[in-house]
C-alpha cells in the first residue's frame, strides 16, 4: 500500500497541469529581410517579416518610416506565397539614411496582438542597433479575456464529465443538470473570448468572421450548438430506456470532444513549429483537455451522485470512477509533462518570468490534486461501502483546487512562453588565410540571414597581424550547393580602422557560401578563400531506424514538402545514400534538377557523383569518414521551386545497426 501511494504521488510531482495550456509563442518576430540593424548598399524593395505564428495580414500593420516619420511603404502587409508566417510590403525608393520597420500583427492561432519595432540603414549604419531590434511587447491581458477562456474551459471540461458519467455510468440523476450549467458557462465563455479578440483585432466582427480567428471561433460555436442539440435530446429522452439517455449523452460528449479539439487546433500548441511537431503537439493537447474533462469533470458528476446515504450501487459507481480516473491521471501526467518541457527554456524560467510564476503555481495546484487523489483512492475509495464522507470532503478540495487550476490555465492562454519572443540575427564571422600564409582576412556581417546584408573585411599580416596596404579588396559570393548557379562580386571601400566595408544581397539564399576575399596590392594579388552558411529557421529532421533496413532520415522543407535520405551503410568509406523527395501529402515530387554536397569532419566540401532513378528519386555515391558528415541537397523543381535540405550523419567505426 505505502509503495503505491508513493509512486501515485511521485507521478503526480511531474502532473504537467490540468487544464489545457496553449503553448509555444504568440506571433513574435523571428527573423527578417532586410535583418535588424543591417546596412544596405541599395534600395530593397520589398520588407519581409517572418513571424514564430501565422499572422492574420489582413488585421496585420507594417509601416516603414524614414527619420521624419514620412511612411515609405506603398500598400498593406500582403501573405507570402511560400512562407506562410511571413508577411510583406513594397516599399519607394529608399534614399541613403535610416530606416525604422514598425509592425503591429495578429496571430491566426490565437487571436493575439504582438507590436515590435526595428532600424536597418540604407548605404550609412543605423547606429547602435546593428544587429538587434527592439523586443517584441505583447499587450497584457485583460481581466475579461482571462475570465473567458477560463469560462470556456471550465464549461467543457463540465459537459464532458457529466456526459462521461452517464455513458460510462458511473453518474446519476444529476448529470444532465450539470450537463447543461457546463454547456452555458462554455457559451458564455465563447461570447466572451470572441468579444477578446474582437478587440485585440481592431477590428468588426464582420472582419473578424472573414479570418482564420473568426473561423475557430465559429467551428466552436458549431460543436457547441451540437452539444446542446444533443442534451436537449437527453433531455426528451429523461422517462425513456436509459440506452436512450445514454445514447444522446454520447452524442454531447462527441461534440464536446470536437470543440475541445478545435481550441486545441487554435492554441500555441498548433504552431509549435513544423506539421510533424505541431500535430503530435496538437494532438497531445486535446488528449490533455480531454483526460482533464473526464476526470475533474467526472468527479464533480461523481460527487452530485453521491449525495444522501451509502448504498452498494454507489460504491460500485465509486470504484468505476476511480479506474476511470486512473487512466485520466496517466494522460494528463504524461501529455502535461511533455507540453510543459516545450513551453519553458530552462528551469529557470519557472522563477524569472511571469509565465513560469503561473506554470509553477499550476504545477503546485496539479501535486496537490494528485495528493487528494491518491488519498481517495487508498482511503476514501475502500470505505465508500459504509461511509461517503471522506470521499465527498477530499473530492470536494479536488474540485476547489482545480477551480484554481483553471484560472492558472487561462492565464497561460493570454502570456507568451518564454521561447517566444524576439530572435536577433546572430552576427555572421569567418577567418582564413592564403595558400602561403602570408595574409590573413577576418570577415564579419550583421547577419547570417540570406538577404541585404553589410560586410566588413580585415586584411592583416599573418604573422603581425598588422593591417595590408591594399588598392582594392573585392568579395566573390560562389554558393556551394547550388553549383550551377554564378558567382557574384562586391566591391569594398576603404572604412574605419583599417577595415574595408560593403554592403549588397550577395548572400542571396540559404546554404554554404564560398567567399573569396581578393587582395589586389601595388604589385600582386592575393586570393584568400572564406567557408559561411546563410541560415535561415531550423529544420525539423525525424530519424526511423527499423532492424533489417536502411535508416531513414527525413527532414521538413517548409511548406513544400519532404526531404529523405537513407544511407545503406553508416560505417566509414563508400555509402550509397537514397534522396527522395515528397511533397506535402508524402507523393514522391518530380525534380528537375539535385546537386548535393558533402562535407566531412575536415570541412573539406565535395560534390559526389548523382544518379536518378526515379523522377522524385536519387542516389548518391558518398565517400564517408569518421565523424560528422554533412549533406546537403539542392533541388530546384520545374516550376523553379528551390529545396534545401540538409542533415548530419555521424558516422563511427561501429555502425548504429550493429548490435
Amino acid at each position: 500500500m505505502p509503495r503505491r501511494r508513493a509512486s501515485v504521488l511521485a507521478l503526480a510531482l511531474i502532473l504537467g497541469g490540468l487544464a489545457p495550456t496553449e503553448a509555444r509563442a504568440h506571433a513574435g518576430l523571428r527573423f527578417s529581410n532586410p535583418a535588424a540593424g543591417a546596412a544596405l548598399g541599395d534600395t530593397p524593395k520589398v520588407v519581409q517579416i517572418t513571424f514564430w505564428e501565422k499572422p492574420e495580414a489582413t488585421l496585420s500593420e507594417i509601416r516603414v518610416l524614414d527619420t521624419a516619420g514620412t511612411a515609405r511603404q506603398v500598400d498593406r502587409p500582403a501573405s507570402v506565397p511560400d512562407a506562410p508566417t511571413a508577411l510583406a510590403v513594397h516599399v519607394r525608393p529608399l534614399e541613403k539614411g535610416v530606416y525604422t520597420v514598425t509592425w503591429r500583427t495578429i496571430s491566426s492561432v490565437d487571436g493575439h496582438a504582438t507590436v515590435g519595432a526595428f532600424a536597418f540603414g540604407v548605404r550609412v549604419k543605423p547606429s547602435g542597433v546593428v544587429g538587434s531590434g527592439m523586443a517584441p511587447a505583447y499587450p497584457p491581458p485583460t481581466p475579461r479575456e482571462m475570465a473567458a477562456r477560463a469560462a470556456f474551459i471550465a464549461g467543457l471540461v463540465l459537459l464532458l464529465g457529466a456526459a462521461a458519467a452517464t455513458v460510462l455510468r458511473f453518474g446519476g440523476r444529476s448529470d444532465l443538470r450539470l450537463a447543461v450549467v457546463g454547456w452555458a458557462a462554455a457559451l458564455v465563455g465563447l461570447v466572451l473570448l470572441a468579444a477578446a479578440q474582437r478587440r485585440n483585432a481592431g477590428a468588426s466582427y464582420v472582419a473578424l468572421v472573414h479570418t482564420a480567428i473568426g473561423r475557430t471561433l465559429l467551428a466552436r460555436a458549431v460543436a457547441l450548438l451540437a452539444a446542446g442539440a444533443a442534451l436537449f435530446a437527453a433531455a426528451r429522452s429523461a422517462e425513456a430506456p436509459a440506452h436512450e439517455s445514454r445514447r444522446a449523452m454520447s452524442g454531447a460528449a462527441l461534440a464536446t470532444l470536437a470543440a475541445m479539439a478545435v481550441h486545441s487546433a487554435a492554441g500555441h500548441a498548433a504552431a509549435s513549429g513544423p506539421l510533424a511537431v505541431a500535430i503530435p503537439a496538437a494532438v497531445a493537447q486535446w488528449t490533455h483537455f480531454a483526460a482533464v474533462g473526464v476526470w475533474m469533470g467526472g468527479l464533480a458528476a461523481l460527487l452530485l451522485a453521491l449525495r444522501g446515504a451509502p448504498s452498494p450501487e454507489k460504491a460500485e459507481a465509486v470504484g468505476r470512477f476511480s479506474r476511470i480516473a486512473a487512466v485520466g491521471l496517466l494522460a494528463v501526467a504524461v501529455t502535461g509533462v511533455w507540453r510543459t518541457r516545450n513551453e519553458l527554456s530552462s528551469w529557470h524560467d519557472l522563477a524569472s518570468t511571469g509565465y513560469g510564476r503561473t506554470v509553477a503555481v499550476k504545477l503546485a495546484l496539479a501535486a496537490a490534486i494528485a495528493a487528494l487523489g491518491a488519498f481517495n483512492r487508498w482511503r476514501s475509495v475502500p470505505a465508500a461501502a459504509t461511509s461517503l464522507r471522506l470521499l465527498r470532503r477530499a473530492g470536494g478540495g479536488e474540485l476547489a483546487l482545480a477551480a484554481g487550476a483553471v484560472v492558472a490555465a487561462a492565464v497561460l492562454g493570454t502570456l507568451a512562453p518564454p521561447k517566444s519572443g524576439y530572435a536577433a540575427p546572430t552576427e555572421l564571422e569567418a577567418e582564413g588565410a592564403d595558400f602561403g600564409t602570408t595574409v590573413r582576412v577576418r570577415l564579419t556581417a550583421a547577419s547570417d540571414q540570406p538577404g541585404p546584408n553589410r560586410f566588413l573585411a580585415r586584411v592583416m599580416d599573418y604573422d603581425s597581424k598588422d593591417p595590408v596596404p591594399a588598392r582594392r579588396v573585392t568579395l566573390r559570393f560562389t554558393p556551394l550547393d547550388d553549383p550551377g548557379v554564378a558567382s557574384t562580386s562586391l566591391a569594398l571601400e576603404r572604412g574605419a580602422e583599417e577595415g574595408w566595408e560593403g554592403s549588397g544581397p550577395n548572400l542571396a539564399f540559404d546554404g554554404r557560401w564560398r567567399i573569396t576575399t581578393r587582395i589586389e596590392r601595388a604589385r600582386d594579388s592575393i586570393e584568400v578563400p572564406l567557408d559561411v552558411e546563410a541560415k535561415t529557421a531550423p529544420q525539423f529532421v525525424s530519424v526511423e531506424r527499423i532492424p533489417g533496413q536502411d535508416p531513414k532520415y527525413t527532414v521538413e522543407v517548409r511548406t513544400e514538402g519532404y526531404v529523405r535520405f537513407s544511407p545503406d551503410s553508416e560505417r566509414p568509406g563508400p555509402s550509397a545514400v537514397t534522396i527522395t523527395c515528397y511533397d506535402v501529402i508524402g507523393d514522391e515530387r518530380p525534380i528537375e534538377q539535385m546537386v548535393v554536397t558533402l562535407a566531412g569532419p575536415d570541412g573539406h566540401i565535395r560534390t559526389p557523383p548523382i544518379r536518378r532513378l526515379q523522377p522524385g528519386r536519387f542516389v548518391v555515391d558518398a565517400v564517408l569518414s569518421e565523424g560528422r558528415n554533412t549533406l546537403a541537397a539542392v533541388a530546384r523543381t520545374s516550376d523553379g521551386v528551390r529545396l534545401r535540405a540538409v542533415v548530419a550523419l555521424d558516422v563511427t567505426a561501429a555502425s548504429p545497426k550493429d548490435p
